[in-house]
């Protein structure tokens, strides 16, 4: 017989949202956007987890989670963007240098 799963828990999916905020900050780092793209996304997360725990929490704590989820993703996006961007920049760097070595 199949193992049953136990039912997903709020926190699994504000987890999920606030990782795949971190890969897409990542991402968008590696592409050399621009300083304000981490800013879009950790506010678009941010978003997400206000109405996921306005349903759950309601008005009061809510807003107080906005907050520290906002503060919270501000820092880990803009951790992982500049991770991504340096990581993109050397990798620029390496094909032009190789481009140079085949020129005469």
């Amino acid at each position: 017989m199949g193992r049953m799963r136990k039912p997903c828990t709020g926190r699994e999916e504000v987890a999920l949202l606030f990782w795949t905020g971190v890969v897409v900050a990542a991402v968008l780092g590696f592409k050399r956007l621009d300083w304000w793209v981490p800013a879009l996304v950790a506010g678009a997360v941010a978003a997400g987890q206000f109405f996921y725990f306005q349903t759950l929490l309601g008005d009061g704590g809510a807003r107080l989670e906005l907050l520290f989820s906002l503060i919270l993703n501000l820092t880990m996006y803009y951790a992982t963007f500049s991770i991504g961007r340096a990581i993109g920049e050397r990798r620029a760097r390496r094909r032009q240098r190789k481009g140079r070595r085949g020129e005469p």
